[in-house]
């Protein structure tokens, strides 16, 4: 017995009713994620651990759970790719949207220097070409970080590039046992260092 109902058995209707569904559990539960640690934060003596460490965990956790639970059944292998792909495409929202909110918001006219005005709230706003935002240090270091923890997936992508070359002619069942061989050193290489470059970013926030 299969733990989810194939969606190719299901009617458009049933598509839809499941997609609300799921779309509501999403949505309560993020909110009480969110709800839950806002409360943390009025507590200062755990503030600072709320913030670089619980906050980052529970935010990974519903990612987590969508690519879990879409690897599980027979054809794991390209099932897992639609929660990767819901993962990579929810991760580059966060990075795009909300920087791009922050820049259209905040933008200032630039002065002589170069630099953001603020504080000049008079002059009448200037053409977005001579417009823009400042950052601090800690921006520089997070965009770092970010480049830095990026580069893990090369750890398994490049492996699983060449192997793809040389499984090529092969019947897809073959081609896939192949890949599996050969890759699972790499792929338990880049867990063990995406591991380690997680805990160390919660111990440099912290």
């Amino acid at each position: 017995m299969e733990l989810f109902y194939p969606p190719d058995k299901c009617t458009l209707g049933q598509i839809v009713f499941l997609t609300v569904v799921y779309a509501k559990i999403l949505f309560e539960s993020s909110g009480l994620i969110a709800n839950g640690s806002e409360l943390l934060l009025l507590f200062p003596s755990v503030a600072g651990l709320v913030g670089s460490i619980v906050l980052p965990i529970l935010g990974a956790v519903p990612d987590g759970i969508m690519v879990l639970f879409s690897g599980l059944g027979s054809d794991a292998q390209n099932q897992v790719s639609v929660g990767v792909g819901a993962l990579a495409g929810s991760t580059v929202m966060l990075l795009t949207f909300p920087w791009f909110i922050a820049i259209i918001s905040g933008k200032v006219n630039l002065g002589d220097d170069g630099q953001a005005a603020y504080g000049t709230t008079d002059d009448p706003p200037q053409s977005c070409f001579k417009q823009g935002v400042s950052y601090t240090q800690n921006l520089q270091k997070t965009a770092k970080i970010m480049i830095a923890t990026t580069l893990l997936f090369v750890v398994i992508q490049f492996p699983a590039s060449m192997e793809e070359e040389v499984t090529v002619g092969l019947d897809a069942a073959t081609a896939t046992k192949d890949q599996a061989r050969s890759e699972k050193s790499w792929a338990l290489t880049g867990m063990v260092a995406a591991c380690f470059a997680f805990f160390f970013y919660l111990g440099f926030c912290f």
